[in-house]
């Protein structure tokens, strides 16, 4: 699968709270990590975050995926219950890097927008 269909269905699957298919896209040693507030190893580690994220009724909107090699890369943003619960409307990534090899994903990193931090620093 090519890097671009791995981060389609990785999208779709997120979104649809399916944490069994979308743990299927990460591989086992995968690295996952919002700079400055988030940093999951491993598949085991990626899943507690899936599963709440399910929970919560996360939701990713993306924009345009451009893909270099083995890297896709976008801009995003965040929506769920916990945080419109916090005051928080949702959440923009300036930048979201997923690294695949091989199908699986390998890196997944989203840096937030200063304005999201802080946003997230108040609560």
């Amino acid at each position: 699968m090519q890097p671009k269909e791995v981060t389609r269905l990785y999208l779709a699957r997120h979104n649809a709270h399916d944490v069994d298919g979308v743990m299927a896209l990460f591989a086992d040693d995968a690295h996952y990590e919002i700079p400055g507030r988030l940093v999951r190893h491993g598949k085991a580690e990626i899943r507690q975050t899936e599963e709440w994220e399910a929970a919560v009724h996360d939701q990713l909107r993306a924009g345009d995926l451009v893909q270099a090699d083995h890297e896709v890369c976008f801009r995003a943003f965040e929506a769920n219950d916990w945080l419109r619960a916090s005051g928080v409307e949702e959440l923009r990534y300036t930048s979201v890097t997923v690294k695949v090899r091989n199908g699986r994903i390998v890196r997944l990193t989203a840096a937030l927008s200063p304005e999201s931090y802080s946003a997230l620093q108040r609560h």
